[in-house]
């Protein structure tokens, strides 16, 4: 076991080419989780188009791919490309729309805003470039001149998210930022236009998201070419927002199967705009219809310091429904409201009853990978499947999720190890006081960060794990009291830490010899698996992919002097665990679906009040 090398990045796409390996072509959507301002303020997410036997031609265009080329796209619609990019469609290949990178192996075990910066310049580098030229300084100043000129299509966007008012009820909003111009590429020096496009490189670091794919023929694949050859640059968030385009090209593909929206003017949750979850609800209420087979899966967030995203909503009802996991601001904002104006409450209520949105984490639970999927469209189809069929796919479920119990002995064993860490010196009391914090994976890689800034490092990962191994991390968890000589004169401890290594180099420096080099392996394995067996299960990804890192975990941890016994249950993967209590009748149900129930929805919505998930 100790030879195998895990990347996460070669399982991710797996993922995805699992759900698309079909003799012909599917098309299909994906729907992104709310992020950033979004998420506090609308929950409305993102949607986009993806393609698995199309590829990208420039970033505008699709064409029909070559023999020999990695297949499959994804095209967005976005406003503000980028300065100077005079297209609002941008079309990226479907590993590099999710992972920031062409080469698998190249995914780090963790994120943060400065990895992901450098991901998306060196991307810029090696194939945007062309698309997307640099700014001259002058050009930089002419934009910079527009920005600061009156813009209705800025004052609108601005009302549309209620920026202004989060300006006056927000401590940490008290000015909008300008819209961003340019970044500056550390090895030539270039201005490389900012703008949207970074959303669509390396989207699970950014937020999770869920593909769902149908069949597509290929007469409907050549229209879908068509449609894309010809459809307008121009992007309005009213009349042809990112749903408009997706439902429209949706329409195009399946409108001879069948598929067709729903009115906008009879659904009040969705009247004021198009929304990403409207068009899902569309889309699977056809593929029910007309009995289409689809193949749905999960992409959860990259483990880093972002916070979890959360399912996305209309427009209309994220702002006025109380939803706790918008935060604590929005959601005493909106129960404020509905308490002292009666007639909020009851537009609230009609919003609310009147939404009739597909439940995503239901059909990820019932579908995803490519045996749930199968099972479930076979059973779509013959509703008379005998029960031992039935029974079949909960085995399917508590194999791919794993159950309660297992995931709570692995939590029980991640603690052992990491008490015998701190008692060898390897790990601080501070560190280990800030893992298994339920609901709150993000705070020790951000404890990581916030070290690497107190120590000038400009908030690398890697660079802050080691200021630990040399400081022992035993002062407090708020390092801006450290003496100023000691931040302003220690030097990074490798000049390439603003990289973070992916699974193969954290191997690599396991096997080093070097203590040094070691003990940053093992704070960044430790780090990862905190971020996945402190997430809730419904953010989190399936059993395979966290077992491949578990047994990473345990070879980096033997590499510390930290080994288990072989007969130790430690040893024992999350599905194997979980396979067995199913086959002894000692489990019933999977953690994803525990999560789901009534109890376990009311105590996750409990805890993401208390400490506001919403970034």
């Amino acid at each position: 076991m100790r030879e195998i090398i895990f990347c996460r990045g070669i399982l991710v796409f797996a993922c995805v080419l699992a759900c698309t390996a079909t003799v012909s072509a599917d098309v299909g959507i994906i729907v992104y989780e709310s992020k950033g301002s979004d998420t506090r303020l609308s929950s409305a997410g993102h949607i986009a188009l993806i393609t698995t036997r199309l590829c990208p031609a420039g970033t505008a265009r699709l064409r029909r791919c070559s023999p020999d080329e990695e297949q499959g796209a994804v095209i967005t619609h976005y406003p503000n490309i980028a300065s100077g990019y005079h297209s609002s469609l941008f079309v990226i290949p479907i590993r590099d729309h999710f992972t920031a990178t062409s080469v698998p192996e190249e995914v780090p075990v963790l994120s943060n805003g400065f990895s992901l910066q450098n991901m998306q310049i060196k991307y810029w580098r090696q194939h945007l470039q062309p698309s997307l030229p640099p700014l001259s300084m002058q050009q930089y100043e002419t934009i910079r001149e527009l920005q600061a000129r009156f813009n209705p299509g800025r004052i609108f966007r601005r009302a549309v998210t209620m920026q202004y008012l989060f300006q006056l009820l927000g401590p940490r909003n008290k000015s909008v930022p300008p819209e961003p111009i340019a970044m500056i590429d550390p090895q030539t020096q270039q201005l490389i236009p900012d703008g949207r496009w970074r959303d669509a490189i390396g989207v699970q670091y950014l937020r999770s998201s869920t593909i769902i794919l149908a069949h597509a023929s290929p007469q409907q694949e050549e229209r879908l070419l068509n449609y894309i050859e010809q459809s307008s640059d121009d992007f309005n968030a009213l009349t042809n927002n990112c749903s408009d385009f997706v439902a429209r090209s949706l329409a195009v593909v399946f409108g001879d199967a069948g598929f067709q929206m729903r009115p906008r003017m009879f659904d009040a949750s969705n009247a004021w705009i198009a929304s990403p979850i409207s068009v899902a609800s569309s889309f699977l209420a056809f593929a029910r219809r007309h009995k289409v087979a689809l193949n749905v899966k999960f992409m959860p967030m990259i483990a880093g310091t972002r916070r979890p995203s959360i399912p996305g909503s209309s427009i209309s009802r994220g702002m006025l429904v109380p939803d706790a996991r918008q935060g604590k601001l929005g959601f005493g904002i909106r129960v404020y409201f509905n308490t002292l104006n009666p007639l909020f409450a009851l537009t609230s209520l009609g919003v609310y009853q009147s939404s009739r949105f597909a439940d995503l984490q239901e059909l990820v639970h019932q579908r995803d990978g490519q045996d749930l999927s199968r099972m479930a469209n076979e059973l779509a189809l013959d509703p008379t499947l005998s029960p031992q069929y039935r029974l079949s796919i909960k085995r399917e479920q508590v194999k791919a999720f794993g159950t309660p119990a297992c995931w709570q002995a692995k939590q029980r064993q991640f603690a052992g190890i990491e008490n015998r860490a701190m008692e060898l010196g390897i790990l601080s009391r501070p560190e280990r006081s800030l893992m298994l914090r339920q609901g709150q994976p993000f705070l020790l890689s951000r404890f990581y960060e916030q070290r690497s800034k107190a120590m000038g490092s400009g908030g690398m990962l890697t660079a802050g794990m080691r200021d630990c191994a040399a400081l022992g991390c035993i002062d407090n968890l708020i390092t801006s009291f450290l003496p100023r000589n000691l931040v302003q004169n220690r030097p990074v401890s490798d000049p390439s830490s603003g990289s973070v290594p992916d699974r193969s180099q954290v191997r690599e420096m396991a096997d080093s010899g070097d203590s040094s080099q070691e003990v940053v392996a093992f704070r960044l394995m430790t780090t990862v698996i905190n971020y996945e067996l402190s997430s809730e299960a419904p953010a989190r990804g399936i059993t395979g992919s966290f077992d491949a890192d578990w047994q990473l975990y345990l070879d980096v941890a033997e590499a510390n002097s930290l080994r288990v016994p072989q007969a130790d249950p430690a040893n024992e993967s999350v599905q194997s665990c979980s396979s067995r209590e199913f086959q002894k009748g000692s489990a019933k149900t999977d953690a994803y679906g525990d999560a789901r129930s009534l109890k376990g929805r009311l105590v996750r919505e409990g805890r993401e009040l208390l400490y506001t998930p919403a970034r």
